[in-house]
């Protein structure tokens, strides 16, 4: 009899547990679909950009800022999707002076079943000061696509600010001396650094802090890439031979060039974004 009993009380138990897996399967499916349906947002990856133009001549130059679309269901819309913005009050580049949008609307078309466009300005390099660069801030202000009708501006990510750095012709492509020192102790000389020229005004060196050669062989490089604005040297922050996670960027007092002997000197940090203590190294670069 109490055999039956617990047979009786078994069978009950485990329809109890296949019901609430059934009910626990619904509470699921019904969340994922609620997440599938959220707003397709528009963002800037990146919230500051700035761009180096050559003056020399006043040229126009077209820059490009990257604007991407996420969310929804997470895969591309499959109609196009027009994205609109604004230039910002707090902009100091002035509009038909310094740039100018290349459309007069003030919108970019994102291709049905791509997530990204590039967002255009001509910058007018002739009205430029090296010495005084100026901003140009943007603003996403939504967008429309026949995919859908909920696309809305990033609350975070919707402003860009461009920084329109006006350059000099340089040429400081060759073969120097390198002498560094570190704020640690450390220091190298190196005979024989090359300097080579990888874009207009952007250079990459030989070496990296004060290590000989060889030792970050493992990486894209064992140098650094510095740019040149008009006799003055910046040292953006990048990877340690373009692979490591230490960082390497110049400090804010930047980097000269003697215009006499052709002579250079710069100063950058090497450290952990998460330390509270980089490395200082300065180096002498003596023209050959």
């Amino acid at each position: 009899m109490n055999k039956n009993r617990d047979m009786k009380n078994t069978k009950i138990l485990a329809l109890l547990t296949i019901m609430a897996l059934s009910i626990s399967s619904c509470i699921i499916d019904d969340d994922a679909q609620v997440f599938s349906e959220g707003p397709h947002v528009l963002l800037f990856p990146s919230s500051q950009v700035t761009g180096f133009f050559l003056n020399d001549n006043s040229d126009d130059y077209t820059f490009t800022v990257p604007l991407k679309i996420t969310g929804g269901d997470g895969f591309p819309l499959d109609a196009e999707l027009n994205a609109t913005f604004e230039v910002d009050a707090s902009s100091t580049a002035e509009q038909g002076v310094d740039f100018d949008l290349t459309n007069s609307s003030g919108s970019v078309i994102i291709e049905a079943g791509s997530t990204f466009a590039n967002l255009p300005i001509v910058v007018h390099s002739g009205a430029l000061d090296p010495d005084n660069p100026t901003t140009v801030v943007l603003n996403i202000t939504g967008g429309t696509s026949t995919s859908s009708n909920e696309i809305v501006a990033s609350g975070n990510k919707g402003k860009i600010t461009i920084t329109l750095q006006a350059t000099c012709s340089s040429d400081l492509e060759g073969v120097y001396q390198l002498a560094v020192t570190s704020s640690s102790g450390g220091s190298n000389f190196h005979p024989m650094e090359v300097i080579t020229e990888i874009e207009e005004g952007t250079y990459l060196t030989t070496q990296s802090g004060t290590w000989n050669a060889g030792v970050l062989n493992g990486g894209v490089r064992e140098g650094f890439i510095f740019k040149e604005v008009c006799g003055k040297l910046i040292i953006e922050q990048q990877y340690l031979a373009g692979i490591y996670s230490n960082l390497l960027e110049g400090i804010t007092v930047l980097g000269t060039v003697d215009p006499e002997t052709g002579d250079l000197q710069m100063v950058y940090t090497i450290g952990f974004d998460d330390n509270t203590t980089f490395n200082t190294y300065t180096a002498t670069y003596t023209k050959l």
